[in-house]
């Protein structure tokens, strides 16, 4: 049995308890396998295969690339910074580019478990996942955490589908498909 979210009173009567019942998961919170391979899909393009003329092995582009927006890029949508010494055009392997991605996905997750009040489900918690895994966990989490702890799940699907899309011509797609995640749980990231 499930511990209940909450006891109330339901009259003078302190033993007249009634028991409330939530089905939305608390913290702590992780992203899940379906959530892991969306994010993959939306960075990457595809799990395996070649997308946009890139080599896609397990969600990840082992040659750095410039993305859509003109900025270097590598593994599953990694951010290349002059500290990776990494060049557009070089290779890395599949281990390097899984702690990126590793190391990225424990800093959506500890954003999400510190900053998210509300309970959520598992699906509603990757979709932000994805949201935040693309926006960055610091100046892009900030309005849409400030907007999910008002507890109004019901606007998140539109909110979502304007968040931070900005010039980025690419995103309202993946807006839309990460929307219909936290509304649905329909796990589909094609283009």
């Amino acid at each position: 049995m499930i511990d209940p979210l909450h006891k109330c009173t339901t009259n003078t009567n302190p033993d007249s308890n009634v028991n409330v019942y939530i089905s939305r998961y608390c913290k702590p919170w992780k992203i899940s396998d379906d959530g892991l391979s969306f994010i993959a899909v939306w960075e990457s393009g595809a799990l395996d295969g070649t997308y946009a003329g890139h080599k896609v092995i397990e969600g990840f582009i082992l040659t750095a690339y410039l993305d859509n927006a003109g900025i270097p890029t590598v593994g599953c949508g990694h951010r290349i910074y002059p500290s990776d010494h990494i060049k557009v055009g070089d290779t890395i392997s599949l281990e390097r580019a899984r702690g990126f991605k590793a190391k990225a996905i424990e800093k959506v997750e500890s954003r999400l478990n510190s900053d998210v009040n509300v309970p959520l489900y598992q699906f509603e918690y990757d979709a932000l996942a994805s949201i935040i895994y693309n926006c960055g966990e610091n100046s892009g989490a900030g309005a849409i955490i400030d907007k999910i702890n008002t507890g109004h799940y019901e606007t998140m699907f539109d909110y979502i589908l304007t968040y931070r899309v900005g010039r980025n011509k690419g995103l309202p797609p993946r807006r839309f498909s990460e929307a219909r995640l936290f509304e649905s749980g329909i796990y589909d990231a094609s283009y």
